[in-house]
């Protein structure tokens, strides 16, 4: 992937000027795992899962700024996960919905930021997914992918359009977007692509194609996602070559028990199908979870999540989440 120090740089300066000037909004979250692997010889531990510190803040009316820095666990550093202004061409004013609540405006993002790329981008932070794991699917093929570019994103209610350009591998540009239409207000369906500009000295160019519904029937939720990728396995921009195209799914269920037994608990179930068009490699993930909310901010879940790879039983693990929302 191409350099970033200088575009980080500017992004630093950005939101330092922003904190001292613009009177920004501060919050935050984070997340400890207790993580109980079920495999014999195996060993608990406690982790972090993400903490990250947000700010935004209105510089002028019609330009605003979002940044965010968060907790790398593997490294145990802290860096940029979001640096963007928003600029608000047509519409309503305020900041850009990055987890999926649209208002109706036409907006231009610019910096850093989660990629638009299907639905679970919109559910990458801790405190908006209601299991402890992302979906095997998304981790084969894009795994949360936060980048460089520009954004274009009209939102329109029943309607939603976004276009963007990021930085995507070393050649070139990745540049796709995502359009969906909510024909009732309980449903909603979605088409995303994208393509890298141009191919490596390998002729490994990453693409990808993806279809997504959402629906919500009083106190069950249902969101469904389907994949095809080639030439990018795991979000590794930075190692590109002619890896077998893959595709998948991932189905996910919510069911919320506070509108049935008045009781704070959510349970959730998921089931993961992927594999490599060729076949060589195939995995299937089920995923069980629950949710109590102690109060407004904090809440706790449970999951038991096992991966089957190529028939045969990979690895299972059993965690308990806490997780603080500011």
């Amino acid at each position: 992937m191409k350099a970033h120090s200088k575009t980080i740089s500017l992004l630093t300066i950005i939101f330092l000027q922003t904190t001292l000037i613009a009177q920004p909004q501060l919050s935050g979250f984070a997340d400890i795992l207790l993580v109980v692997p079920l495999e014999n010889g195996s060993t608990p531990a406690i982790q972090y899962g993400q903490f990250e510190l947000d700010v935004s803040a209105n510089i002028r009316p019609g330009i605003n700024f979002e940044g965010a820095i968060a907790l790398n666990p593997e490294t145990g550093t802290f860096e940029a996960g979001a640096g963007f202004v928003e600029l608000v061409l047509s519409g309503e004013d305020g900041f850009h919905s990055a987890r999926g609540n649209y208002f109706q405006h036409i907006g231009l993002s610019i910096g850093q930021f989660d990629v638009p790329f299907g639905i679970d981008w919109q559910h990458i932070a801790s405190p908006d997914r209601r299991l402890v794991s992302a979906p095997l699917l998304n981790e084969k093929s894009i795994n949360g992918w936060n980048d460089i570019g520009v954004n274009l994103h009209a939102d329109m209610g029943q309607a939603n359009i976004t276009a963007f350009m990021v930085n995507g591998a070393t050649d070139g540009f990745a540049i796709g977007g995502r359009a969906a239409y909510a024909p009732f207000e309980i449903l909603e369906v979605g088409a995303s692509c994208f393509s890298q500009t141009e191919a490596n000295e390998l002729g490994s160019q990453p693409q990808s194609l993806g279809l997504d519904i959402q629906t919500v029937t009083g106190p069950l939720a249902t969101r469904m996602e389907l994949h095809y990728t080639e030439d990018l396995l795991e979000g590794d921009f930075s190692s590109i070559d002619s890896s077998a195209a893959q595709h998948g799914f991932y189905l996910q269920t919510d069911l919320n028990l506070s509108d049935i037994l008045d009781i704070p608990l959510a349970l959730i179930g998921r089931y993961d199908d992927w594999s490599t068009v060729n076949n060589t490699e195939e995995a299937n993930r089920v995923t069980l979870g629950a949710a109590y909310t102690i109060t407004e901010g904090f809440e706790i879940r449970a999951e038991y999540l096992e991966d089957i790879v190529n028939g045969n039983q990979d690895s299972q693990q059993f965690v308990i989440q806490t997780v603080v929302n500011f």
